[in-house]
């Protein structure tokens, strides 16, 4: 058996699609070739200042799985790119 890892991945409006949707599906799908079972590697997470809908670039609605205030233990963060990561600096 693998040792999960979370991977968070940072939402904010105007985030790129492509920039959190593609690392989602590579972590989500890494698993351990050598096992015949179902091992994954990672557990893959959203993560936003709130737990609301966010509005990617082109108008995507993407919901949250988790809020800044009530997460848990992440052991590596993806912060995507995007307009919105100029507008959010602050987070």
């Amino acid at each position: 058996m693998t040792l999960k890892r979370t991977v968070g991945i940072l939402l904010f409006n105007e985030v790129e699609v492509l920039d959190f949707a593609g690392p989602f599906e590579v972590f989500s799908l890494a698993e351990n070739a050598a096992s015949s079972s179902d091992d994954k590697h990672f557990k893959v997470i959203t993560i936003a200042e709130n737990q609301a809908t966010i509005s990617a670039r082109n108008g995507l609605q993407v919901i949250p799985d988790y809020s800044f205030a009530k997460h848990p233990d992440i052991d590596v963060l993806i912060i995507p790119g995007g307009y919105g990561a100029e507008k959010n600096r602050n987070i």
